[in-house]
């Protein structure tokens, strides 16, 4: 039993076409890839050219880095203040800054106790706050004036005076902390006195840590000039009053303290004004890496198609927020900032902690005579390339699912209108011809241009073609019965009068008219084979240059001969015509058209021959004035066993042959052959035209 296969209309094959529409995106998504690269570079470019302006502004300006670092690795960097501090010993104010807190160890290495420092200010107060690690913790006595037997911390610093000074805290208990200060005095027998001085300018707050403590502090900016340093004493017994040391600036605590280093608003306007760009952040550096000025920020605001399940699955993912290493950072130190520091320009790539981000930065060097004075860093993320990306995948995915509905929908609506055309053409074909071949219906042929349109009007003129042929076979029959009856009517009645006839002359008359029945029966079957011998005869013809118009006068004055009833007329052009021909078939051919128009013309009616030097052909009518043809027999007047004689005309058998041998032998040589009436009415005009080269 075979297996039924599967049907694939018209329809289902368009429509699985269409799905090829879909390469558009994947060519679109491939692009956008190839142009990630592109866009990464441009950024870098992009990112490098910003620095070599910010760097340009600052070059040749020594005067904006006289407060950094130079060689001084002492000094402190003051963070601007974003939000309010509450002094309250805990860290919760200090979550921006803290991953910044600078860490300080004691110079021995056996001492596992340390501090961590971070400071930042606003517009009148510098606040500090110490991450102390201690395992043990000994509080000061209350009444010891002359010395302190606990923890505490130092604060040096040079007043606005540039005078040192030197305030401590020293915590009885968690809590609010007494600042204080030692001044020296002498007697009058100069004996040297030291007291205890509180100061109620500066706050202070002490909290216990399971690793230690922490020390909140609140300084006014007034006090303070351009140095600032912390020492703290780690007393591990209230016994012993020798402390370990941890200091900003050295074990001393009448050491030079560090430079206070801050943003500086000079800086900060030369970089505003170079312009800044949403997404990328500016850095400017002294020559340790310190930060003097920033100013913008890696956040940017994301368009709401960019978190689109669907781009996400195609492209890397996005993120509005990530973790931003560097915010509030006090120093860099990156492999690019390193590489200006030293004088080059360089790049680097790199992902933000939590892999949400990728990050680009340039730094550049800032130049003074020669000397590097700092570095300019500029940032930025590739989410700007993330958002064009998803923007023009957005772009490019709605436009082409819009172009594929469309396309389907075009598509489905024309095999739907291309299947029901040919589904009627189908219907009407097959109930055309039914099961015994005859002809039961119509093809209507269509109007439209296309190739179904052409197929149908083929199918209609095929059908009409095949009616007439099957009319013509019908009466066939009658016009054989009618072709046949007269000659074998002739020989019967010859026979029959043979075999009464006694008489020797009516015995030879008998036997004539026999053999001349016999003649038009044979001239009949010839006439049917005639066709069929035709064919050969054309395969095995040769062609050879002949005059037409001597050919022509020769072939009027035999058709003269042969048909004295009739007059015949032959115009001819002033020059010679020659063509190449089968003299033999030529003849054959005007043979039936001039038998054709004999048959049709009027008796005192001249048939006319013109042979006429057109452009680029040679035309050759044949003219007879009479009964016109019916137009709607024009076209197929030339096809085979078509006739429209309702009687015998002539003196031999007529079965529709002559004109489609005729045509035959026209088309053997090139030419093409057609009739059309004469005007009003008046006959009728066979034309073959032949084509010149």
């Amino acid at each position: 039993m075979s297996q039924a296969k599967i049907k694939f209309t018209l329809r289902s094959k368009l429509m699985l076409l269409s799905v090829a529409v879909l390469i558009i995106p994947y060519m679109g998504f491939d692009y956008l890839r190839q142009m990630e690269v592109y866009l990464r570079d441009s950024l870098e470019a992009s990112l490098v050219d910003s620095s070599y302006a910010v760097a340009g502004a600052l070059n040749d300006k020594p005067r904006l880095f006289e407060t950094s670092f130079n060689e001084n690795t002492n000094s402190l960097y003051v963070h601007q203040l974003n939000n309010n501090v509450q002094l309250d010993g805990y860290t919760d104010d200090w979550l921006f800054y803290i991953d910044w807190s600078d860490t300080y160890h004691s110079p021995s290495s056996t001492y596992p106790d340390n501090f961590k420092l971070i400071v930042s200010k606003d517009e009148h107060y510098y606040y500090v706050l110490m991450q102390v690690k201690d395992d043990v913790l000994v509080y000061s006595t209350l009444n010891s004036f002359d010395h302190i037997n606990g923890d505490h911390v130092a604060i040096v610093y040079r007043d606005k005076y540039q005078r040192m000074q030197s305030d401590y805290l020293a915590p009885s208990g968690p809590g609010l902390i007494r600042p204080f200060r030692y001044e020296e005095a002498y007697d009058e027998y100069g004996v040297e006195t030291r007291t205890q001085k509180n100061l109620t300018n500066t706050s202070a707050v002490w909290q216990a840590t399971d690793a230690g403590y922490n020390i909140e502090i609140k300084i006014p900016v007034y006090m303070l000039g351009q140095n600032l340093g912390f020492v703290f004493y780690d007393v591990d017994d209230d016994r012993d009053h020798v402390a370990n040391v941890i200091s900003t600036f050295g074990a001393e605590v009448y050491a030079e303290p560090g430079k206070i280093i801050s943003s500086s608003k000079r800086i900060q306007n030369i970089i505003y004004t170079q312009g800044r760009s949403e997404g990328r952040r500016v850095w400017v550096l002294d020559k340790s890496a310190q930060v003097l000025a920033s100013d913008g920020s890696l956040k940017r605001d994301f368009p709401d198609n960019v978190f689109n399940i669907v781009y996400t699955l195609l492209l890397p993912p996005a993120y509005d927020q990530f973790k931003d290493d560097l915010a509030g950072a006090s120093r860099l130190q990156g492999d690019e900032v390193k590489q200006a520091l030293s004088g080059n320009t360089r790049t680097r790539w790199r992902s933000s902690p939590d892999g949400k981000a990728v990050i680009v930065s340039a730094a550049t060097p800032i130049w003074f005579d020669n000397k590097i004075l700092g570095a300019v860093v500029v940032e930025e993320t590739t989410n700007n390339i993330q958002i064009m990306q998803r923007q023009v995948l957005a772009g490019l995915f709605n436009k082409t699912l819009l172009i594929f509905f469309v396309i389907v929908f075009l598509l489905l609506l024309f095999a739907s209108r291309l299947s029901s055309r040919l589904i009627k053409l189908n219907r009407q074909t097959s109930m055309a011809i039914d099961e015994y071949g005859k002809v039961t219906g119509a093809i209507s042929a269509s109007n439209a241009s296309d190739e179904i349109g052409e197929l149908s009007r083929s199918f209609s003129n095929m059908l009409d073609r095949l009616q007439q042929y099957h009319s013509y076979l019908e009466g066939m029959a009658s016009r054989l019965s009618h072709e046949l009856r007269t000659p074998m009517a002739i020989v019967k009645s010859s026979l029959d009068r043979l075999q009464h006839e006694q008489d020797e002359e009516g015995r030879k008359i008998a036997l004539q008219a026999a053999d001349a029945g016999l003649h038009r029966l044979q001239a009949l079957l010839t006439r049917l084979s005639e066709a069929a011998r035709l064919e050969q005869a054309l395969q095995e013809a040769d062609k050879q240059t002949t005059n037409l118009n001597e050919f022509l006068a020769q072939c009027v004055a035999g058709y003269q001969s042969a048909y004295p009833e009739n007059a015949f007329k032959l115009t001819l052009p002033d020059t010679d015509l020659t063509y190449a021909i089968n003299r033999d078939l030529f003849f054959q051919m005007l043979d039936k058209l001039v038998g054709n128009a004999v048959d049709f013309s009027a008796a005192d009616e001249a048939i006319t021959i013109d042979l006429i030097d057109k452009v680029n052909a040679i035309e050759l009518d044949v003219i007879n004035k009479g009964p016109c043809l019916p137009e709607d027999m024009l076209h197929d007047l030339f096809n085979s066993m078509v006739s429209i004689r309702s009687e015998r005309s002539g003196k031999g058998p007529h079965l529709g042959l002559g004109l489609f041998v005729a045509r035959l032998i026209a088309e053997f040589h090139g030419a093409a052959i057609s009739a059309r009436n004469l005007e009003e009415n008046k006959g009728v005009r066979i034309s073959i035209t032949l084509p010149v080269r």
